[in-house]
């Protein structure tokens, strides 16, 4: 409906126009079209709020664990690979049929875009899920500047390898440490070969391994507390 105002100018809409007052100015233009909503825009909005509700409360949990910061662009990054784990059918306690089954999605996420694990790395650990529940990790030689490509002004590092099973398909996204490996590396002498073997829970949810590394220097600055890379190294079903 359009009504005249005290300046003699038209304010409102008639049909499909809309008298817009700029200043000086007077115009009209065409009424924007309303969005509708169909089924799939519905449903995808749905997901798009499981996905953000769920990942944050994991993040916040996860970074606390691991005593790291949140790089710049992490959430939103982390959130898009986190979407990538739902799937369909897999009874979720949101109450309908869109579930978080596909953990593999994960692997090799980075956590800091700065510094990548794969910039910081050259080693590949390999994973072998033994009969007996237990996971068991063959770690190659580390040698400084060799497997491990530390950052300018750095000394040593501390690689922490967390196992912990997560149950995205909870509201409160349940995060349990099921092992953990530290092992300090620098140029002094090399961390040999060793195999590291732990027993995995038959809990719900999803079986994750994280490598972390934190460097140092002898003159520890703001800028070497976030010189660190992290990243998803393993991620599968929990007692598969």
């Amino acid at each position: 409906m359009a009504r005249l105002k005290k300046n003699r100018n038209l304010s409102g809409a008639i049909r499909n126009v809309v008298f817009v007052n700029d200043g000086g100015r007077e115009f009209i233009r065409a009424r924007p079209d309303g969005v509708k909503q169909t089924a799939q825009t519905k449903a995808a909005a749905g997901v798009f709020g499981l996905v953000s509700s769920r990942e944050k409360t994991f993040r916040l949990k996860l970074l606390r664990m691991m005593g790291v910061p949140a790089a710049q662009y992490f959430a939103a990054k982390h959130r898009a690979r986190i979407r990538k784990t739902v799937t369909d059918n897999q009874g979720s306690s949101s109450g309908n049929n869109t579930g978080f089954g596909n953990p593999q999605a994960l692997a090799g996420f980075s956590f800091n875009p700065k510094m990548e694990w794969e910039n910081c790395t050259n080693f590949f650990p390999t994973f072998e899920m033994e009969s007996s529940g237990k996971m068991k990790v063959h770690l190659p030689e580390l040698k400084w500047k060799r497997q491990i490509i530390p950052p300018k002004n750095s000394s040593s590092a501390v690689l922490t390898i967390t196992a912990l099973n997560a149950d995205f398909n909870s509201n409160m996204v349940p995060i349990k440490e099921l092992a953990k490996l530290e092992i300090n590396i620098s140029g002094t002498s090399a961390v040999p070969a060793q195999e590291w073997i732990f027993p995995v829970d038959a809990a719900e949810g999803w079986l994750l391994i994280i490598g972390c590394l934190k460097f140092a220097s002898p003159q520890q600055s703001a800028v070497m507390k976030e010189a660190f890379s992290a990243a998803y190294l393993w991620a599968g079903m929990a007692g598969e």
